[in-house]
């Protein structure tokens, strides 16, 4: 595997990052779907065995770390629901997991459903431009959610975090709007 020549984990600058990033997350999808973490532990294996610089190594243990407790979480939970696990993954901290899993329910999604999904992966995509330092980008990607999910919010009633969701978005537009 080619060797990373960025002193930071930047999935949107370094073509490394995002193979790592796209790989370990649908290994962890595929392993919550199947209660299967040796998935993720496989795949997280192979990349601390190679000779990876720093960030790349603590972006996999970082990652690591919090899929273990996320999918003990959800496998004792015994929930198949793919929201129940949204609403986890958002917890968590896991954004780009959380807008794979949801893309798959949007895209079969009609109505006020869709555009009320929509806004909750715009809300994903608003936090990881934020923490990738893509603030034009995170603030556009807010707007929006924060737009979608007022005007379509209510078709989510079994999304539970859609309160607390909406008043992170709120606090990160705020927090963005001072830089």
């Amino acid at each position: 595997m080619e060797k990373a020549n960025l002193n930071k984990f930047d999935p949107f600058r370094s073509r490394l990052a995002r193979d790592i990033r796209n790989s370990l997350s649908n290994s962890f999808l595929l392993a919550l779907a199947e209660k299967a973490p040796e998935l993720y532990r496989n795949k997280a294996g192979d990349y601390l065995a190679q000779n990876l610089e720093q960030p790349y190594q603590e972006y996999v243990r970082e990652r690591l770390k919090k899929y273990d407790v996320v999918c003990d979480t959800i496998i004792h939970k015994s929930s198949n629901d793919k929201m129940q696990q949204a609403a986890v993954l958002w917890a968590y901290g896991l954004y780009f997991e959380m807008h794979e899993l949801l893309e798959e329910l949007w895209v079969k999604a009609e109505g006020t459903r869709r555009k009320a999904l929509h806004g909750i992966i715009r809300a994903a995509g608003m936090k990881i431009h934020a923490e990738s330092g893509n603030l034009k980008a995170a603030v556009s990607m807010g707007r929006k959610a924060r737009a979608d999910l007022e005007l379509y919010g209510t078709s989510l009633t079994d999304f539970a975090a859609l309160e607390s969701l909406a008043a992170e978005v709120d606090r990160t537009l705020t927090e963005m709007a001072g830089i």
